[in-house]
């Protein structure tokens, strides 16, 4: 098959043989207020391949939810069988079969469609899959759905429909035997529609099954499918050939008025379904007969329920841990330097707030006379370094865990890879702007030019802006966009007020002391404090007649400070960030069980 327009080659192979699909007494509960409720009621059902299929129902019916459910998606509360050419498989060789496309699939705004497609062929698809061959898939995707005048358009910038032919693309360079849609027409006008549902229609006519949830589509929509399985409170009400639709509805009694689309003609019975109503529950009863019926001269064996598709013992990712790092690296590093707003305020707001700091504090730090001013200097210091590199990765940490929790689910890599690569990929940006930042207001400010001093005093800053990164990554994965942006300020002020600096650490009650342990910015404060005036320093420039701070010790005697603590402040501070990182693993994993 090839594209005349662009003599583009589609390399999309076709499926060897068929791969029919039977779901049998699925069943799902969640648990609602105390109670527990029955969404999927030991439904069953069959997809054929090269078939289209539409599932149609009600809101509230359980589409979404049987398309959860069979794509493996939702395993928790599940009961039944799936059955794939009449064969019972294991999650993780099911999960290499099947794609689904959620309604609402999130995508990283700075990475072009073609370099989205490129990096999920390199995580879909095996190492040992030549770099060139990869390239002819992506091609044969673009060309497949129509994508080659924005194949070099980021994400950002693509209509609606391009994102939802994009979506189907990311799960078709795996070339998938089973492919799942939860409404892909929505929100787009009727061409686009069409166009998506078209390409779908290739894509079964190809060997593939193909199964789509649809809402309310037109007459012309609806005639590109080729069954329809209706879903009614959790059960099957019809499963068929679309011209089958209307006989069947008749002989039940409920008959059609001409040049009335089908669609919306089974979503009027549908939505009358109550267990008072004979006529409706009598076809119910009838369709699920026959769908068993039908199921048992495809199946030729009996199969246990309790176990819903049980874990495996093979490989669950196509490539290994080091090129899911790798890739996720380069992803993640390219994503970040096409951020304006991001790379702005990580490093130019750095450089830009160190040089007005650094100028209103001028020359305050080999001043005895100016010892107070250059204290509240350095809890400030440690005050913007926690503000900009907390608060930067709040603003855009919680699209990528939308982007995360749908890739993981359809097997591109592992929780440990992502956690890894989005360290690694962040840390030199915080870095560089931290080290800008601390040179600049470092020497504006007028302290101690001694190298050591200086690596003392870098120090600090690097693991203070390194733990206020992890914390704003577990914020962002913990907490909604417009919650998180309160939650850090607020969490931050109890670890400020033990810091040191508003109340000494004599003079708080006994009952508040053991928090000054626990506090980070007691150990950033503390540290910064000794590499200014430890470390052998004994005394302080003096521009008046008497300064009473001109000797080091009587300043930490002042702030309740014991000399030569430096090292135990960096360890303070290494465990607090160790800790931190453990919390965001463990956030990651939350994140996903919230959404099984």
């Amino acid at each position: 098959m090839s594209v005349d327009k662009n003599s583009i080659e589609i390399t999309i192979p076709l499926m060897q043989g068929g791969t029919n699909l039977h779901f049998q007494n699925i069943a799902y509960q969640v648990r609602h207020q105390k109670e527990d409720k029955l969404l999927l009621k030991n439904i069953s059902g069959t997809f054929r391949t090269g078939r289209l299929t539409a599932v149609l129902g009600p809101s509230g019916a359980g589409k979404s939810t049987l398309l959860n459910v069979l794509s493996g998606f939702k395993t928790q509360g599940v009961s039944g069988n799936i059955i794939v050419n009449n064969e019972i498989i294991d999650r993780q060789r099911y999960r290499q079969l099947v794609a689904y496309t959620a309604q609402d699939v999130t995508l990283l705004p700075n990475i072009t469609l073609r370099e989205n497609l490129h990096y999920a062929a390199d995580l879909k698809l095996a190492t040992n899959v030549p770099l060139a061959h990869k390239v002819e898939i992506v091609n044969g995707v673009i060309a497949l759905l129509g994508l080659q005048k924005c194949a070099h358009n980021q994400a950002q910038v693509l209509s609606g429909g391009e994102k939802k032919r994009l979506s189907i693309g990311l799960e078709l360079v795996s070339n998938p035997a089973i492919m799942f849609f939860d409404e892909p027409t929505s929100g787009l006008d009727s061409v686009s529609s069409f166009q998506v549902i078209s390409y779908m229609k290739d894509l079964a006519r190809q060997g593939r099954c193909v199964i789509s949830v649809i809402h309310q589509p037109s007459s012309e929509l609806l005639e590109l499918f080729d069954d329809i399985y209706v879903v009614v409170d959790g059960r099957c009400m019809y499963q068929g050939s679309l011209d089958e639709l209307i006989p069947t509805f008749a002989e039940a009694g409920f008959h059609c008025p001409p040049y009335y689309n089908r669609a919306d003609f089974v979503l009027k019975i549908a939505s009358q379904y109550d267990s008072k109503c004979g006529e409706v529950e009598k076809l119910m009863v009838k369709s699920e007969k026959s769908v068993s019926a039908s199921m048992n001269l495809s199946i030729q064996r009996e199969y246990d329920s309790t176990e819903f598709l049980v874990e495996g013992r093979g490989p669950q990712y196509p490539i290994s841990w080091w090129n899911q790092f790798t890739t996720l690296t380069r992803r993640t590093t390219l994503g970040t330097v096409r951020n304006p707003q991001l790379m702005g305020l990580r490093f130019f707001g750095h450089v830009l707030f160190g040089f007005t700091i650094g100028f209103v504090f001028h020359n305050v730090g080999d001043d005895a006379s100016k010892v107070l001013s250059n204290i509240s200097l350095l809890i400030a210091f440690l005050m913007f370094i926690t503000f900009a590199n907390a608060m930067t990765v709040i603003l855009t940490f919680p699209l990528e865990m939308a982007v995360f929790v749908r890739e993981h689910k359809s097997n591109y890599y592992s929780v440990s890879a992502y956690y890894f690569s989005k360290l690694v990929a962040d840390f030199p940006w915080m870095l560089s702007g931290v080290t800008a930042f601390q040179l600049i207001m470092y020497f504006l400010s007028g302290q101690l030019y001694e190298t050591d001093r200086v690596l003392m005093f870098w120090g600090i800053c690097a693991l203070f802006g390194w733990l206020a990164q992890v914390y704003g990554l577990i914020a962002g994965c913990l907490f909604p966009i417009e919650v998180s942006p309160f939650i850090v300020p607020a969490s931050i002020i109890p670890a400020l007020l033990f810091s040191g600096f508003f109340i000494r650490y004599n003079e708080l009650l006994d009952f508040f002391k053991p928090l000054t342990l626990v506090s980070y910015f007691r150990y950033g404060f503390e540290g910064l404090v000794q590499a200014t005036y430890g470390h052998n320093r004994t005394e302080v420039g003096c521009s008046e007649i008497f300064c009473y701070y001109r000797k080091t010790s009587k300043i930490l005697e002042a702030l309740h400070m014991e000399p030569n603590r430096y090292w135990t402040d960096v360890l303070g501070l290494s465990i607090w960030i160790a800790f931190l990182h453990i919390v965001l693993y463990l956030s990651l994993r939350l994140r996903l069980r919230w959404n099984r």
